[in-house]
């Protein structure tokens, strides 16, 4: 009987010293392209940018990347320091305020967006690397005065990049940094052509 219980408490032992050597959780967050705010004039026009729907599979704390096939996989290891959402809304409108002049860019959710002037909204189809470590963004997306007139209709954008290193999760994290980016060149250049922003 002494011997079962022994191995009892050594198979105990063993299950806790198993359950407090889980690996180390890494954070990783996405950057707009500079680190400065751009002035505005008091009287620029708001665009508050936003909102955007997206898959609920990439909306996660765990880092999301495509495996072969139809497969997803969920890194538990590696995660956003914040909500992917909110990064994706947050970085978008510093990239586009400081890319444009003459607007004010705030992220959605904004208690400015009775006061703006104009909306841009949209739906993320996919925003994801697969395993060589390309990252790939489709977004719809439109932009609408504050009554509601659509100023540019529903278009489809594809934009892409590719990170340092593809099992690396932050030359993933910068990748998805620089898609980013290339979409905020984007909507500023649209914002020009319409003749919104200087």
């Amino acid at each position: 009987m002494n011997r079962i219980v022994r191995y009892l408490v050594t198979f105990c032992f063993l299950m806790l010293a198993a359950c407090g050597s889980s690996p180390a959780v890494n954070y990783y967050a996405l950057d707009p392209v500079g680190d400065y705010v751009a002035k505005d004039d008091e009287d620029s026009p708001i665009l508050v940018l936003g909102p955007f729907r997206m898959p609920e599979y990439l909306n996660r704390s765990q880092f999301v990347t495509r495996g072969s096939g139809a497969e997803i996989i969920v890194d538990d290891v590696n995660r956003w320091a914040e909500p992917l959402e909110d990064a994706i809304h947050r970085v978008l409108a510093s990239n586009v305020d400081v890319m444009s002049d003459s607007l004010i860019v705030i992220a959605y959710p904004s208690a400015a967006l009775a006061t703006a002037a104009y909306r841009l909204v949209g739906r993320i189809d996919t925003f994801i690397a697969d395993s060589d470590g390309r990252v790939v963004m489709r977004v719809q997306w439109g932009i609408a005065d504050h009554d509601g007139t659509a100023l540019l209709s529903a278009r489809r954008d594809r934009f892409e990049s590719q990170a340092a290193k593809s099992g690396d999760p932050g030359s993933i994290a910068r990748a998805m940094s620089d898609v980013l980016s290339q979409y905020s060149r984007e909507i500023a250049t649209e914002f020009e052509t319409l003749g919104l922003a200087n």
